[in-house]
């Protein structure tokens, strides 16, 4: 497994490991707590990475311009549910 060192007063063979450092170990060092962060592996098996994707807004964006057209006033940071009903009861009139 593969653990990055988060803090200081970690020694190695040639002295104190930098900050940031990337090592590999066998297993969790447990000496070392709250100084070190898993980056992958846990046991030598790789582990699987979550990738980060910002969220599809293009139907928020859509309610945003047809509210805007029915002359709606909201909040900026409206849910888009919210935003629904607002525009649901302004058709229903």
């Amino acid at each position: 497994m593969k653990v990055e060192i988060t803090a200081g007063g970690i020694f190695g063979a040639k002295g104190e490991i930098p900050i940031g450092t990337i090592v590999d170990v066998k297993s969790e060092p447990k000496g070392w707590a709250g100084r070190y962060r898993v980056v992958s592996g846990k046991d030598g098996k790789e582990t699987a990475k979550t990738a980060i994707v910002n969220p599809d807004n293009s139907e928020y964006d859509d309610l945003k311009k047809q509210a805007d057209e029915l002359g709606l006033q909201y909040a900026g940071n409206i849910s888009k549910a919210k935003l629904k009903e607002l525009i649901d009861a302004k058709l229903a009139e």
